[in-house]
Formats: structure tokens, sequence, C-alpha cells
């Protein structure tokens, strides 16, 4: 890791967090119970697999987190090139993912409300926390986690610092997580997160095998092949 050279060690930082933050992720909503919106649903789904609803809080937590080196070591990668992408796109995925990171304390406060069994009274609760200003406030704030990934694959494509077919999965893959929980589809968050891995995981073996001088002027992305009818 070399902890002592600071610039080695924010590459390799960065690196670790573009690969690990997605399959983190992936294993989450592996592990998730059903994904339910309704109050009473989500204590009851949470009821039945208490134990991998837990397990999922965690992992997805930990994945937010990995998210936030992952995003900055993407947004020095455009410094130079792309900088208005990196600097808005990263900007919104950033307070995307405070915002994600909002919302899953009611996830917590969901875990322990079901723990001991689903009353009328919790689900009655959760119900009004649900419809109040403020979460309905933090979870548009945390749509912009994908907004802000898509501009940011946008800029790396446009900045020729990676492929393709690695910017196509970043923002698939952003857009079909957030897509999964208002449509109440676990398998789209799923697959999601496949694609995240591939995309964001690609970019950061790229960022793990090249030098430090390649990682302080990131160089244009070798065999860069722009796609059929893209500019």
């Amino acid at each position: 890791m070399k902890v002592s050279d600071s610039q080695h060690f924010r590459k390799t930082v960065a690196g670790v967090c573009m690969v690990t933050a997605p399959l983190v992720l992936l294993v989450a909503f592996a592990v998730s119970p059903k994904l339910e919106t309704a109050a009473s649903k989500q204590l009851v789904a949470a009821a039945g697999h208490p134990d991998r609803y837990l397990i999922t809080m965690f992992a997805a937590l930990v994945g937010v987190a990995l998210l936030f080196g992952a995003i900055l070591g993407l947004m020095h990668m455009m410094r130079e090139r792309g900088a208005a992408y990196g600097n808005i796109g990263g900007t919104l995925a950033l307070v995307g993912a405070l915002g994600v990171m909002a919302s899953m304390s009611a996830g917590f406060m969901v875990w322990v409300m079901a723990r001991d069994g689903v009353s009328a009274a919790d689900a009655n609760l959760l119900h009004r926390f649900n419809h109040s200003a403020g979460a309905i406030t933090i979870g548009i704030v945390g749509y912009l986690l994908a907004v802000g990934l898509v501009v940011v694959a946008m800029g790396l494509y446009r900045a020729h610092l990676v492929d393709w077919w690695m910017a196509m999965c970043i923002a698939v893959g952003a857009v079909l997580i957030e897509v999964a929980f208002p449509a109440h589809m676990l398998w789209t968050a799923i697959v999601g997160s496949a694609f995240l891995l591939v995309g964001m995981g690609s970019v950061g073996m790229m960022v793990l095998r090249e030098t430090d001088a390649e990682w302080e002027d990131t160089p244009e992305y070798r065999g860069f092949r722009p796609a059929a009818g893209m500019s």
C-alpha cells in the first residue's frame, strides 16, 4: 500500500474502492429480502428474514461508503480533461450518496421495529415517516447519485479516459439500481450492481495497474475506440 507515499496511497484507495463498492452492493442486493415500499409490507419482509435484512443494510452501508472513494477517484481522473463533467457529476453523486446513507437510517429503524414482531402501531408510524416531507426529500436527494454517475460516465468517455462499454456499464448500472426501489424489483438492483461492477470495476483495475505518474496525469485510454454512432 505504501502508506507513507500519499500519491500512491490515494491511487490504491481509489482503485480498490472502484472495485469493491459495486461488489459489496451486489452482495447486499443478492442477500436482500424482497423490496417493498409500503410500510406494512416493509415490516413483514424484515420480520420474515431479520438476519438477511440486517446483513443487507450493513453491506449496503459499506458499499455506499466505498462509493465515496470511487467517486473522488473518478473526479481525480477528469481534473485535466472533462473537468466540468467530473466536478458537476461528482458533486451530484456525492450529495446523492449522502442522501442514500441518510435514508438507510430508516432501514435500520425498520429492522428494530420488525425483530420483535409487526404491530399496527409500528406500521402506522413507519407509514407516517415514509410520507413525511423529510423522508421524501431525502429520497429525492438519493436519486442524485444515479444522475451524477451518468454525468461522470459521460465525461469519462468524452475525455477518452475509458472505453465506451465501461462508461455505459457505469451509467446503466447506476440507473437500474435507482429504478429498482420505486419499481419494487430486486432483480433490477442485482443486474444494476453487476453492470456497475463490470464498468467501475474495470476502471478500478486500470487505476490499480497504472503507474503513479499516470495517476497524476491520466493518459488517454489505450486502444480507445468510439462506439458506432458516437463522437
